[in-house]
């Protein structure tokens, strides 16, 4: 038992499944229309792309303690938060003021994730999006 749950910690996030690369980009981009943004780009690495459970998004962050390094303006700030959780399995999305993480969930639905204090949401915390950056 105590096994298991250190193989939770050390990777707490996996995915529930894949949905084509198509279909990704059309989620992103229904969600650009909805904002008004036609300038950002969208780059997906694989044709199948990684979905996962809501919860288990959740599960994940609460275990992960990315939320409770210390902000430092250019040294540990939102660009650094998001990189973090994108080397752990998160997608990233950044805009010309911030930067964060996003993924698609078993439903299709896009929700995105704010690194600095574990926030889930179907909503952007700001506009301008340049890019996203698919896992």
């Amino acid at each position: 038992m105590c096994f298991k749950r250190i193989k939770e910690i050390i990777n707490p996030l996996k995915p529930a499944g894949t949905i084509d690369i198509h279909m990704a980009s059309s989620i992103l981009l229904d969600k650009l229309e909805e904002i008004g943004d036609d300038k950002a780009e969208i780059y997906l690495p694989d044709t199948n792309f990684k979905i996962y459970r809501k919860d288990d998004v959740a599960k994940f962050l609460s275990l992960d303690k990315v939320d409770e390094i210390i902000y430092v303006a250019e040294e540990q700030d939102c660009d650094d938060s998001a990189a973090e959780m994108f080397g752990k399995g998160l997608s990233l999305i950044w805009t010309y003021y911030h930067a964060f993480n996003w993924f698609i969930d078993t439903d299709n639905i896009l929700w995105f994730v704010e690194p600095q204090n574990d926030k889930i949401s179907q909503e952007l915390s700001c506009s301008d999006v340049r890019f996203y950056l698919g896992r």
